[in-house]
């Protein structure tokens, strides 16, 4: 028997700049994503780990995260656990300035074998486990691809001659009837029959289909495993993270399992305002209270027709700040799903009124409203620059 984890979609090392202070600290849940698979290889002793593209999300991740994943990989190594590699979108250069992946290094020092592109012919390797050879095929993204043309129309596959053959590739294979900005399809068509398992990435959410081959009476699985840790708010909040562990023997596959990983919990909270609304403040406070999590990563978008002089009572940082001690991160989308209602301006009593006393006047009201003393500050010193810049600008 074979035993084999498909994994994909790593991206170890993201920015993560929208989380600010805490985007370390976000950054290492995908580390610890990446730990939890290894500690599960080395209990589970595989024989083989597919890497199907992005184990990085870019071609110059930081060397503190490389040290990590080699000192990582040298435990499977010394194992003897056979690890294949190809590269995804993320982590495979698009220039000749940057000609190497980050991936090279590992295969360099034989800690994986990366499978790349050797002239008109997917790449094939070859092992032999418990008298079962397995042929593992390999077509990295290609990333100078235009968007309209399926790599596989112009490459050919060596023998398909394995007990048991898989097909690693990362990209949007058209079955899934998935595209992103940019992406080319891999159609169906271009995958041989003889192809017992896609090992695919770049799909972010688990998904599998079943492929009946009528020429052959056979079936081929196609699979991604998904991401190991949510990296937009695009993905399926509510599938789980994971990867594949497979069982074959010589007649073919006998388990399919999907691993899940434990993921720090993200939401989205949509909240509708209208015009009625007095103070959104207080409105996006009582729906979010009861979500209190400090684990949880919560994107608030407010929905709905308001007019603009309820802008004042969003206290947006005041949000920002409720957010800061009750959750891991607040993300408040205030903005995109909003349309405004112009609110009937308030003319000036006198003629003769100058600007500058409009914006004293107004920066006074906002000022005596105002109960939260560190907020009050903050309008008394933005009350100052704005006459500072008056009178820089000689209006009076």
């Amino acid at each position: 028997m074979v035993q084999i984890i498909h994994t994909a979609d790593f991206h170890l090392d993201p920015p993560m700049r929208q989380f600010l202070n805490k985007d370390r600290e976000r950054r290492k849940d995908f580390l610890d994503k990446f730990d939890d698979i290894i500690e599960f290889a080395l209990t589970e002793r595989p024989d083989i780990i597919l890497i199907s593209g992005d184990l990085f999300d870019n071609i110059n991740p930081r060397n503190p995260v490389r040290k990590h994943v080699i000192q990582q990989f040298k435990l499977l190594y010394n194992r003897k656990i056979k690890i294949f590699a190809i590269g995804g979108n993320h982590d495979i250069p698009k220039s000749i300035e940057n000609a190497l992946s980050p991936i090279s290094i590992l295969n360099t020092i034989e800690y994986l074998d990366f499978i790349q592109p050797e002239g008109n012919f997917i790449t094939k390797r070859q092992v032999d486990i418990d008298n079962i050879k397995i042929n593992v095929f390999g077509e990295s993204y290609d990333v100078l691809n235009s968007g309209n043309r399926d790599p596989l129309d112009d490459l050919k596959f060596p023998d398909i001659d394995g007990d048991v053959n898989i097909f690693m590739v990362h990209g949007s294979i058209g079955l899934f009837n998935y595209r992103s900005p940019g992406d080319y399809i891999i159609k169906e068509i271009n995958i041989p029959e003889e192809i017992n398992y896609v090992a695919a990435g770049h799909l972010h959410d688990h998904l599998e289909k079943t492929r009946y081959n009528p020429n052959l009476g056979t079936t081929t699985e196609l699979i991604y495993p998904g991401s190991i840790e949510f990296l937009s708010f695009n993905e399926n909040l509510e599938k789980s993270k994971g990867f594949m562990f497979l069982e074959y023997e010589k007649e073919g596959l006998i388990n399919k399992e999907f691993i899940k990983l434990e993921t720090r919990p993200i939401k989205i909270k949509k909240i509708p305002i209208n015009i009625n609304v007095q103070n959104i403040y207080s409105k996006i406070v009582s729906e979010i209270n009861p979500l209190r999590n400090p684990d949880l990563i919560l994107k608030v978008i407010l929905d709905g027709k308001i007019k603009t002089d309820q802008i004042p009572s969003m206290r947006t940082a005041k949000v920002i700040d409720f957010g800061d001690d009750n959750f891991f991160k607040l993300l408040l989308d205030n903005y995109n799903h909003l349309t405004f209602e112009t609110s009937e301006l308030t003319l000036p009593d006198r003629e003769d009124i100058t600007p500058k006393e409009v914006f004293i006047r107004y920066t006074n009201q906002l000022l005596e409203k105002e109960e939260n003393e560190v907020f009050k500050k903050r309008l008394e010193k933005a009350k100052k620059l704005g006459l500072k810049k008056l009178r820089k600008f000689g209006v009076g």
